[in-house]
């Protein structure tokens, strides 16, 4: 199962935002997710380390023109191939 997360606030951080997405697909599901799907320019934006975030992101990051800005869909990889492959 994909949780769909939307957070268009452009004054919060990116990985805040995916962090507020896990907590809550974790909240939701009982399980952490394995991967997100984003737009392109957000999935560069989370690979890009930063003085505050200097670390990696904890799940496996895909991207998809279809994805609108600011939009993640976090859940297992078995989940993500069908929509890739779409």
């Amino acid at each position: 199962m994909l949780l769909g997360w939307y957070d268009p606030d452009r004054k919060r951080n990116i990985r805040l935002k995916l962090d507020t997405a896990i907590e809550r697909y974790v909240e939701k599901f009982g399980a952490s997710p394995e991967v997100v799907l984003t737009n392109p320019v957000d999935a560069v934006e989370l690979r890009t380390p930063t003085r505050r975030h200097p670390g990696e992101i904890p799940l496996a990051i895909h991207e998809a023109t279809f994805v609108p800005r600011w939009t993640f869909y976090i859940g297992d990889e078995t989940d993500i191939e069908p929509v890739i492959a779409a």
